[in-house]
C-alpha cells in the first residue's frame, strides 16, 4: 500500500515541476514581449497588426506551446484519463449553397461532429445562420457550424476532430469556411 501512495506522490511531484517550469517559460516569454514592445515601436506595430488588427490565429500557437512544452495542464490530464465516447465524420444525403457557405440536409436533431481539430473562437448568433460555433484550426482556416443547439464546446476550448459539437436545431446544418477573411469553398471541406 505504501508503494503505491509513494509512486502517487512521485508521480504528482514530477508533474507539478513540469507545470512549474511551462508556467516559467510563458511567464518569460510574455515579460520579454512587453519590454521589446514597449522599447521599440517597431515591435509594437507589428503586434498590433498581426494580433489586433488581422485574425490572429490561436490554434496554430496552441499546436506550438503542445509540440514544444507538451499538454496544456500536465498535472491534470496524467491522472484523469478521458475516455472518447463520441468519435463520427460529418453525414449529410445533399448539400446547397447557403450565402457565404453551404447548407447541408442531416437528420432531425443530428449530432454533429468536428471536422477539424481547433480552437473554439466564437460561439453566439449570426444572422442567417442562427446559433453557430466557429472553429478555428492551426491552419488558419475558420470553421462555421451554424443552426447548432445544445452545445457541447465552450468559448476557447481545445477540440478534437470527431468529437461532439452540439445538436442541429432542425434538420439543417449551415456551414462556412474561411480563411484571412476570405470565403472559401465548400466543397474542398465537407467530403
Amino acid at each position: 500500500m505504501s508503494y503505491k501512495n509513494n509512486n502517487k506522490n512521485n508521480k504528482f511531484k514530477k508533474y507539478f515541476k513540469k507545470f512549474i517550469v511551462q508556467v516559467l517559460i510563458c511567464s518569460l516569454i510574455v515579460i520579454i514581449t512587453l519590454i521589446v514592445s514597449k522599447k521599440y515601436n517597431k515591435v509594437r506595430a507589428f503586434i498590433k497588426e498581426n494580433i489586433y488588427e488581422t485574425s490572429f490565429n490561436f490554434a496554430y500557437v496552441n499546436d506550438l506551446y503542445t509540440k514544444y512544452l507538451g499538454d496544456k495542464f500536465p498535472l491534470f490530464n496524467n491522472f484523469f484519463e478521458e475516455k472518447t465516447v463520441f468519435n463520427e465524420k460529418l453525414k449529410y444525403s445533399k448539400d446547397e449553397k447557403y450565402y457565404d457557405g453551404v447548407y447541408l440536409s442531416v437528420d432531425n436533431n443530428y449530432l454533429v461532429p468536428i471536422i477539424e481539430d481547433g480552437i473554439v473562437v466564437f460561439v453566439g448568433e449570426k444572422e442567417h445562420y442562427g446559433n453557430i460555433v466557429i472553429i478555428q484550426s492551426s491552419k488558419g482556416i475558420d470553421y462555421w457550424y451554424g443552426n447548432i443547439d445544445n452545445i457541447n464546446v465552450k468559448l476557447y476550448d481545445y477540440v478534437e476532430k470527431g468529437n461532439l459539437l452540439g445538436e442541429v436545431n432542425d434538420n439543417k446544418l449551415y456551414m462556412v469556411f474561411q480563411k484571412d477573411g476570405k470565403y472559401l469553398d465548400y466543397k474542398n471541406y465537407i467530403n
